[in-house]
């Protein structure tokens, strides 16, 4: 098992640095990506700051908690940006074209080579400008926070990116049939834009859609509780089982469409 996790952990770091020196080859480009991401950031957090001017509270969250909630949701979107998103667009194109079967015939885990292959580095910015949100407004709340929410937090951004990695694995895997399922990722981005708010301040069929069908909603909003201390051990308990599940589910259905693969 240790010998199975430093082997593919290698294999990780080889696709983070070929990456990387893909990226080296147009440095003005990441400068340029750091200023957008910048003003991204900042429009979202004057957003925030005009709506509080107007009310202490919405639905039980104060302005420095919306911070933290902000600062989460550039965490899971960058991470996801950086880490799946890109890989996974190209598994599309190898179905289409009929390139699959080189990673297919590889000595190596087939779902893990085609989800961490291909990395975009260039939207490290999204996930360091969410972490110094998040800073920011854990330190205007004030209160400590203690090693338990700190790890709760942890195992919880952890759970909501595999949330979000299973649902793009089963749509991208619904190529294997349609050829082209751009136009459902389009709808997944869509979503992920209410994963700036409290799951809790939607109507009762959007706030079931962004816990369930799009999972954005519990991968943002649940980290931000632990974290504020606002969820407790069991709520962490129950998101890690939802992961574990929609992960072997997303996981089974892959190897199902690899069958229709020609």
């Amino acid at each position: 098992m240790i010998g199975t996790l430093r082997r593919y952990s290698r294999l990780f770091r080889m696709f983070a640095l070929t990456e990387l020196q893909f990226e080296m080859e147009y440095r003005l480009n990441f400068l340029f990506i750091l200023v957008e991401m910048c003003l991204v950031v900042g429009t979202s957090v004057v957003a925030v700051l005009v709506m509080f001017s107007h009310t202490d509270t919405l639905n039980g969250w104060t302005l420095d908690q919306m911070l933290v909630l902000l600062g989460v949701y550039y965490l899971v979107q960058g991470s996801t940006s950086l880490l799946f998103e890109p890989s996974l667009q190209r598994l599309m194109e190898h179905i289409r074209q009929g390139t699959l079967d080189y990673h297919l015939l590889k000595p190596v885990n087939a779902q893990f080579v085609l989800s961490t292959r291909h990395l975009r580095l260039i939207r490290t910015p999204d996930v360091l400008l969410g972490f110094g949100v998040l800073t920011v407004g854990l330190v205007n709340v004030g209160a400590a926070v203690s090693a338990l929410e700190v790890l709760l937090f942890v195992v919880a951004l952890a759970c909501g990116l595999v949330l979000v990695y299973s649902l793009l694995l089963a749509l991208v895997t619904f190529s294997f049939w349609f050829v082209r399922v751009e136009n459902l990722l389009t709808i997944f981005w869509a979503f992920t834009d209410a994963g700036r708010f409290p799951v809790s301040i939607y109507p009762a069929w959007l706030r079931w859609t962004l816990s369930t069908v799009v999972p954005i909603g519990i991968a943002v909003t649940v980290p931000a509780e632990a974290i504020s201390g606002m969820a407790g051990v069991g709520g962490i308990a129950l998101l890690a089982l939802a992961a574990a599940l929609a992960f072997s589910a997303a996981s089974a259905f892959w190897r199902f469409g690899l069958r229709s693969y020609t």
